[in-house]
């Protein structure tokens, strides 16, 4: 995929990205062969990399969000979002800001959505290649230090706070399974760097999928709202024991593994 090909499908956005060009996008994208798709991405993470090397944070870059107030200086979400904005706004307001970076502050932004691009490429890079943008693409955490877990979890609710004993019980259990060398040496059958796995209690309904990738796995559980019920303190931390065995066993017999070993003693 050339250069020119690139920006002929960031033109499918038509300068400004949100959830209906974000789909036009992903179509087009989908359209194309895997290794096209992986080439697009890194097009854009290097572009996204020629801008974050620009002094663009900091600057109070007017947005379209900002209703006539004084644009604030740039920091955090607002800055990364400027970063796609200005990609998705096509090739020559691009270089223009690539030439002069005070030329950010001369026009209005539309930034509100820019995370769109970076998640319509992260799911076509993910269905067509088995690639994760973030592990493998993205710019804006290249920097970070691998942290070496292979069991990767994240839990949430959008009913209701989690009680606290039940996090804690499931946070100390995920230590204790990337700690063990028995359950290293047992992902390692996959071949795969790592699972990622979410939890979120919030369903009507218990739902499971677990994919293999290209270097890593995802597993994704959601929980009804009836998850928690009415168990005690001893009852929330058997929870987290159960999950546990849940997702381990799913996971085992999704990727055509052996069975899990046992539980670390401390969780049982």
């Amino acid at each position: 995929m050339t250069d020119e090909i690139f920006w002929e499908l960031v033109g499918t956005l038509d300068g400004v990205i949100d959830e209906d060009s974000a789909d036009l996008l992903g179509e087009r994208l989908s359209s194309v062969a895997a290794e096209e798709v992986k080439v697009f991405c890194g097009h854009l993470a290097a572009k996204v990399r020629a801008l974050a090397g620009l002094p663009l944070e900091g600057r109070p870059v007017p947005d379209v969000g900002d209703e006539g107030r004084p644009p604030i200086p740039l920091a955090g979400d607002a800055y990364e979002n400027l970063l796609y904005a200005v990609i998705a706004a096509g090739r020559e307001r691009y270089e223009a800001v690539l030439a002069d970076p005070a030329a950010a502050e001369d026009e209005e932004w539309d930034a509100g959505e820019a995370e769109l691009l970076v998640d319509v490429v992260a799911n076509v890079l993910w269905d067509v290649a088995g690639l994760d943008w973030y592990e493998e693409f993205d710019p804006l955490l290249s920097g970070l230090p691998a942290d070496g877990r292979w069991y990767d979890t994240r839990r949430g609710s959008a009913w209701k706070s989690a009680p606290r004993q039940y996090e804690n019980a499931a946070h100390a259990l995920d230590r204790a399974l990337n700690d063990s060398e028995e359950w290293r040496a047992w992902w390692s059958q996959t071949g795969l760097r790592k699972v990622e796995v979410g939890v979120t209690v919030n369903g009507d309904r218990d739902v499971q999928n677990v994919e293999r990738g290209t270097a890593i796995a995802r597993a994704e559980f959601r929980m009804g709202r009836s998850y928690f019920g009415e168990r005690d303190a001893a009852g929330l931390r058997a929870l987290a024991v159960e999950e546990a065995a849940r997702i381990t066993g799913a996971i085992a017999r999704a990727l055509d593994m052996t069975p899990p070993p046992p539980l670390p003693s401390s969780s049982r």
